[in-house]
């Protein structure tokens, strides 16, 4: 079973991951699954109208690979010479890495097929890779379910996979984490991702908006599209919760997301990547980011329609 955590911009999601990762039954991918969604990646190259735009794609992609195992190549060596005089060297071999060398073995096999013109199911072809990299990101678990963090954009945001991500990712089920927009607004302004519109596929439409008018815009596809999804799903595919309920109200939500997720295992007490504590410290603190504040300043609009319409993501028959 593919558990899919698709976000909602900065809505928490790194905590609950965290927290997961102490499941044995549970692998997931690290980081944003972008090789799927982005430009030229896999979705796109499946999508393709034609043999050549297919190839220049694989191109492409083999070519990213062969800076980012440049980049390891340099990384690694330096490692080892840092640690060449210790007793005990452990060798941690990347699985980000691995994952790399099978994306590269299979758009080879994909450009002699696509050369060729052999005829074969992209879909299937696809699937027997996500599989292996799921193996790959097991880490020796004993799991039967692998988390994609943001493997596809929600339809509203960009629709031309609307089609392809559900048949490369079934079985699946649907998680929807949401957070108080200005605790929310708080961290996309920390980190400068409100001054960014970088990714058509994302920002398209808000080039030239103020950030918070930005926010809002973005915010209402996020949440028209979960709204829109949350009808499409059945209460096992689809589970929604808060970043808050999650930390203030975790036993109920964590029981709750164990049963949605099937385990039936305990969490290993000794993994630490989530520690509530610390996670807890970032409710609330919107209100005290003076610079997310002034660019809120005479837009009370813009939080009014996003609590509207996270009201309505609250009380759906989904939300827990």
């Amino acid at each position: 079973m593919n558990i899919i955590n698709i976000g909602g911009w900065y809505v928490g999601n790194t905590a609950v991951l965290d927290w997961m990762d102490g499941f044995q039954e549970i692998s997931f991918v690290k980081g944003d699954f972008n090789i799927m969604r982005l430009e030229d990646g896999i979705m796109d190259m499946i999508n393709a109208p034609s043999k050549e735009i297919k190839i220049r794609m694989i191109e492409k992609n083999k070519k990213d690979f062969y800076v980012f195992f440049m980049r390891r190549i340099k990384f690694i060596v330096g490692r080892y010479t840092k640690n060449i005089l210790k007793k005990k060297l452990n060798v941690n071999y990347d699985n980000i890495f691995s994952s790399q060398k099978i994306l590269y073995s299979y758009l080879n096999t994909y450009k002699v097929k696509v050369e060729q013109e052999i005829k074969f199911d992209e879909i299937v072809f696809w699937k027997e890779w996500l599989n292996k990299v799921s193996l790959i990101y097991s880490e020796e678990k004993d799991f039967k379910n692998t988390v994609y963090q943001n493997p596809f954009f929600y339809d509203e945001t960009f629709s031309e996979h609307k089609y392809i991500w559900p048949k490369l990712l079934a079985p699946y089920k649907l998680m929807f984490v949401h957070r108080d927009p200005l605790d929310q607004f708080s961290d996309i302004v920390n980190s400068n991702s409100h001054l960014n519109v970088s990714w058509p596929r994302f920002h398209g439409g808000t080039e030239n908006m103020h950030p918070a008018d930005r926010f809002l815009a973005i915010s209402k596809n996020i949440y028209n599209a979960r709204l829109r999804m949350a009808d499409e799903y059945e209460g096992n595919q689809l589970v929604i919760f808060s970043f808050e309920d999650f930390l203030r109200d975790h036993n109920r939500i964590t029981n709750k997301l164990e049963f949605f997720l099937e385990i039936e295992k305990e969490r290993d007490s000794n993994n630490k990547r989530f520690v509530i504590e610390d996670s807890i410290k970032n409710i609330g603190k919107g209100k005290f980011n003076e610079e997310a504040i002034f660019l809120l300043k005479d837009k009370n609009y813009v939080m009014e329609e996003i609590n509207h319409l996270r009201s309505k993501l609250i009380n759906h028959s989904s939300s827990i």
